[in-house]
């Protein structure tokens, strides 16, 4: 199941965000059930990141988003990120951040 956020950095925050996504991706890469974990750049606009997580199934990019992990990722969203859009699955259509933060509620 893949994830994809797409963001666009704050303001004086591009860099801060790329090194932190830098940081993560190891660890995101180490977790298990995680297949794959990337990080692009948009070739025609130069600020827009994106992240991009293949997870074994739904059930594991979950539990990922309810961890400790998922928690480091929504945190550095909601600091250094300006615009955000989610795809859970690469069928389905873009959503806002609050989809993450509605599986971070789940039990």
């Amino acid at each position: 199941m893949d994830l994809t956020i797409e963001l666009r950095a704050r303001i004086e925050k591009s860099q801060e965000l790329r090194q932190v996504l830098l940081a993560l991706v190891p660890a995101i890469r180490r977790e298990d059930d995680c297949n794959d974990s990337r990080i692009f750049r948009d070739m025609e606009d130069d600020e827009i990141i994106f992240l991009w997580i293949e997870w074994k199934d739904t059930a594991a990019l979950e539990r990922y988003v309810r961890s400790g992990g998922g928690s480091t990722i929504l945190g550095a969203i909601d600091l250094l990120g300006e615009k955000v859009r989610v795809r859970i699955g690469a069928e389905n259509c873009w959503e806002g951040i609050e989809i993450l933060k509605k599986i971070r509620q789940k039990t």
